[in-house]
């Protein structure tokens, strides 16, 4: 399916595909910038060891540990085929760190027209990390609006152009600019408003390789993770750098415990009750995550993971999909080393 909407993407917007495409050629020396994520720092010891690297045959991402045996990531990123992740680790081709290995991983029904995410099940827990709490519908309702300040984290590129390579976890804090996505820019009509988040631009983002990445909110429970990376801006000028689109993590809790069978640790929002959401957004499969989501609907095109192609697919919505696919932000041009 990768090829078809990479096809698409070529027929109608060719002087988009290099520009955007994390496969693409790097235009400038592969060498990465001074400044990790875009426009942060590296990570000390022991302050995100819940952010895992999602390495596997075809690239890698990076995920949260949001169970001893659960990573949240991205959708796209079931087409990278991972076969393991790192927990507690700076930088994921070092020694050190918590490697476990795959048991499967399944993406959200329809993820390129509703939420792009993934939930990953490993074979075994990882021992010595605390797992990251989930954000609901009570913490959105606490603590979220337009300028909140959030943790971008990830083992991504750290150049605005995509290029160069990097294995280290980097951070930087960047204020939500849209908590709804309701204004265009590459927002997915299906799940606006309130299924995903727009943070950073200004030179403060994630990139290639952040894909599927935690998105922290300081709470005065601590930070829990509110958003998955997901992918960059229609307009932004660069790859990197203009600005994220963020999967919110309330839409999403109760499909990813129905679909892993495990329980996911939550935000208590001790002060409000420890609810879910209380609105009425569904999500495809009608478990009711959301708290105003609107219904996604059918499946369009399957899952990567599961073979499906955009055949079928026509006029606008065929070359929005494959611009999104040109936007995403995982890493397939750097390898992962088994």
């Amino acid at each position: 399916m990768r090829t078809s909407l990479l096809a698409v993407a070529l027929l109608y917007a060719p002087s988009l595909a290099h520009a955007s495409s994390p496969g693409a050629p790097d235009p400038l020396p592969a060498e990465p910038t001074s400044e990790p994520v875009i426009g942060g720092t590296t990570v000390p010891p022991g302050k995100w060891p819940d952010a895992v690297a999602v390495l596997g045959a075809g690239g890698s991402c990076t995920g949260t540990l949001i169970a001893p045996d659960v990573v949240l990531t991205a959708g796209h990123c079931a087409e990278v085929n991972p076969t393991r992740v790192i927990a507690n680790s700076l930088d994921f081709n070092a020694s050190g760190g918590i490697t476990a290995a795959v048991k499967s991983i399944t993406p959200y029904p329809s993820w390129e027209t509703s939420y792009d995410v993934s939930v990953i099940v490993l074979t075994a827990p990882v021992a010595g990390v605390t797992p990251r709490k989930l954000g609901i519908g009570c913490t959105f309702q606490q603590g979220f609006a337009k300028n909140t300040t959030v943790h971008l984290v990830g083992f991504g590129s750290t150049d605005i152009q995509g290029g160069g390579t990097n294995t280290r976890l980097n951070e930087t804090t960047a204020p939500v600019t849209d908590p709804d996505c309701t204004g265009g820019n590459g927002c997915v009509p299906g799940v606006s408003p309130g299924g995903e988040f727009i943070a950073g631009g200004g030179g403060k983002d994630s990139c290639f390789g952040d894909s599927g990445g935690p998105v922290y909110l300081d709470t005065p429970r601590g930070p829990v993770v509110i958003g998955a990376v997901s992918r960059g801006l229609d307009n932004s000028p660069t790859p990197c750098g203009g600005g994220g689109i963020y999967v919110r993590t309330d839409k999403i809790a109760a499909w990813l415990e129905s679909t892993t069978g495990k329980q996911i640790a939550k935000d208590t929002c001790a002060d409000v009750g420890s609810g879910s959401g209380t609105g009425t957004g569904r999500d495809t499969n009608g478990t009711g995550d959301g708290t105003g989501g609107a219904d996604v609907g059918g499946d369009v095109t399957g899952g990567c993971s599961a073979g499906g192609s955009a055949g079928g697919l026509g006029g606008p919505l065929a070359l929005g999909l494959a611009l999104v696919a040109l936007r995403r932000r995982d890493r397939r041009e750097q390898k992962a080393q088994d």
